[in-house]
């Protein structure tokens, strides 16, 4: 009598070889997911780097806009006695539009310590602007679209009396 539960186990050389994977088989079950991989790492991390770009170029081109805007326009009014709002306009719209920035509403206020147009006396020029972030005027519409306030300014001495 042999009992069942003692029996030496004989051996298994097919089996091992059956439970053993095949590694052409495993190449083939891995073929092609290189490429999945890549799109989808390509739409997760590409996309917001090439969104952030854009963004923060637009930002930059604006706030160097901004900038000459407010250089300028208080040049103009350290020039003239009676400083043109009109003229500052222009030259902040050919600013903006050099930087790639066009329909930007802006803003130019003056102050000055002392009188203004006086000789020695400075004249500030305060520039804001609005710019929105790319796409969202799609998304939004222009008006209610989020913005990003950009502010400058400038002080020029007034070098000559408003009336010489």
């Amino acid at each position: 009598m042999t009992d069942p539960d003692l029996a030496v186990p004989e051996e298994r050389s097919d089996s091992l070889s059956e439970e053993r994977a095949d590694p052409v088989s495993e190449e083939r079950a891995d073929s092609g997911t290189a490429v999945i991989e890549f799109m989808f790492a390509s739409i997760v991390l590409l996309i917001p780097v090439v969104y952030l770009m854009l963004a923060i170029s637009q930002l930059q081109a604006a706030s160097y806009a901004t900038t000459s805007t407010a250089i300028s326009a208080s040049r103009i009014a350290a020039r003239d006695a009676d400083p043109s709002e009109r003229r500052a306009h222009q030259v902040a719209d050919m600013h903006f539009t050099d930087f790639g920035l066009t329909g930007v509403p802006i803003t130019i206020d003056y102050s000055c310590s002392g009188p203004c147009g006086q000789a020695g006396s400075l004249i500030t020029a305060r520039v804001e602007t609005k710019v929105s972030l790319p796409g969202f005027p799609l998304l939004f519409g222009t008006k209610h679209s989020p913005h990003i306030t950009l502010r400058a300014s400038h002080t020029d001495v007034v070098a000559t009396a408003g009336g010489d």
